[in-house]
C-alpha cells in the first residue's frame, strides 16, 4: 500500500474513532432501556444526511463562502443566524424524520442518544470535508473539540425533544422543543463566533481556552440533563413499546 494512501487510511480511521467513542459515552447512558444499535447507527447516518443539507442551505445563504475579513458585526451574523441555526435545525429534522417515529424513541434519555448519534455524524462528515481540503492532520485539531461540540450542542435539542414525549398538549411540546433548538444554536453560534474571532480580536490560544470552556460547561449540562432523564419513566401514549407493560402510575 502507498505511504501516503496509508497515512490517508489512517487518518480517515482516527476520525471515525473519534466520532465512535463520543456516541458510544453517550449510547452506555441508556442502561435501562438501550436502544437498538441499528437505529442509533440510522440517526448517526441522518446526521451525515444532515451534513448535506446544511451545506446546501448555508451555500444559497452565503453564495461567496465565508469572508473571516468582513467585519465583527458580520461574523457574529454569519455565527448566530446562519451557522449555528441551520447546522442544528439540519440534525434536528434528521432525528424528527428518521427516528421519531419509531416506538423505540420511548424515554426522554433516547433523545439524547439519538442527538448525539446525529451531531457526531454530522461531525465526522465535516471532519472528512476539512480533511480534503487541509489535509489529513487537521482531525488531530478538530477530532477531540470539534466532534465533541456538535454532540454536545445536539443534545441540548435532544433532551429537549425527548423530555417533549410527556408533555400531553402540543403547543407545550412546541415550545419545549423550541427553546431547546434556540438554545442550541446559540451556543453552536457562540463556538463559531470564537473561531471567527480568532487571530483577530483575541489571540488563537485565547480562543482555544474560550471554547474549551464552553465545551466544558455544556458538558456540566449534560450529565444534569442524563441524571435527570433517568429519573423519568418511558412515554405511556407510545403504541407497540415495551412501556405498556409498565402500568400505571
Amino acid at each position: 500500500m502507498p505511504a501516503a494512501l496509508e497515512r490517508s487510511l489512517g487518518w480517515t480511521v482516527l476520525a471515525i474513532v473519534f466520532a465512535g467513542v463520543w456516541v458510544y459515552a453517550l449510547y452506555r447512558e441508556d442502561r435501562k432501556r438501550p436502544e437498538p444499535f441499528w437505529m442509533v447507527l440510522l440517526a448517526m447516518g441522518g446526521g451525515i444526511g444532515a451534513f448535506f443539507l446544511a451545506d446546501r442551505v448555508e451555500s444559497r445563504l452565503l453564495p461567496f463562502g465565508v469572508n473571516t475579513d468582513a467585519s465583527l458585526l458580520e461574523r457574529a451574523r454569519l455565527a448566530f443566524l446562519i451557522a449555528g441555526p441551520v447546522e442544528e435545525l439540519a440534525k434536528f429534522l434528521a432525528i424528527l424524520i428518521l427516528i421519531w417515529p419509531w416506538t423505540h424513541f420511548d424515554e426522554t434519555v433516547d433523545g439524547i442518544v439519538y442527538a448525539a448519534a446525529a451531531g457526531a455524524g454530522f461531525a465526522l462528515w465535516e471532519n472528512f470535508a476539512f480533511m480534503s481540503a487541509e489535509g489529513g492532520s487537521v482531525i488531530l485539531a478538530r477530532g477531540p473539540i470539534a466532534t465533541g461540540a456538535h454532540v454536545l450542542f445536539s443534545v441540548i435539542w435532544g433532551g429537549a425533544l425527548g423530555f417533549a414525549g410527556h408533555l400531553k398538549r402540543w403547543p407545550e411540546r412546541l415550545l419545549h422543543v423550541g427553546v431547546g433548538l434556540v438554545l442550541a444554536s446559540v451556543v453552536h453560534g457562540a463556538f463559531n463566533f470564537i473561531t471567527f474571532a480568532a487571530g483577530q480580536e483575541i489571540t488563537v490560544w485565547h480562543a482555544r481556552a474560550y471554547q474549551v470552556a464552553l465545551v466544558a460547561v455544556s458538558a456540566l449540562f449534560l450529565r444534569w440533563r442524563i441524571r435527570h432523564a433517568l429519573t423519568l419513566f418511558p412515554f405511556r401514549y407510545r403504541k407497540g413499546s415495551a412501556t405498556q407493560d409498565l402500568g400505571g402510575a
